[in-house]
């Protein structure tokens, strides 16, 4: 397999992950750990600071190749995310209310 090839089986299997939302939340995870739109650097510590630059160099590396195969698809976790976050603290604003005055 030539590299052209190769990049489009890439290409391909990442498009296939993407469809799923399941493959869409385990990404969005991988890119939050990789800190991806957070400074890596550490006042006072160069090891920690070293560290997180390799994390958000896989994080961007992986950003790139995802907005290379589904432009949109950042966008698309993101908002999917934003969604969630906002069902879950609307369901803890109403056990909070049943509790406060229920």
């Amino acid at each position: 397999m030539n590299e052209k090839q190769l990049k489009k089986r890439q290409t391909y299997d990442l498009q296939t992950v993407l469809k799923t939302v399941q493959g869409r939340r385990i990404l969005w995870r991988i890119l939050q750990a990789a800190r991806v739109h957070q400074h890596a650097f550490v006042p006072g510590d160069p090891q920690a600071t070293a560290f997180h630059c390799g994390q958000q160099s896989i994080g961007l590396f992986l950003l790139r190749e995802i907005e290379e195969a589904a432009p949109g698809a950042y966008q698309q976790m993101r908002g999917e995310y934003i969604s969630e976050v906002t069902s879950k603290q609307h369901e803890i604003d109403a056990q909070i209310e049943e509790i406060t005055h229920g």
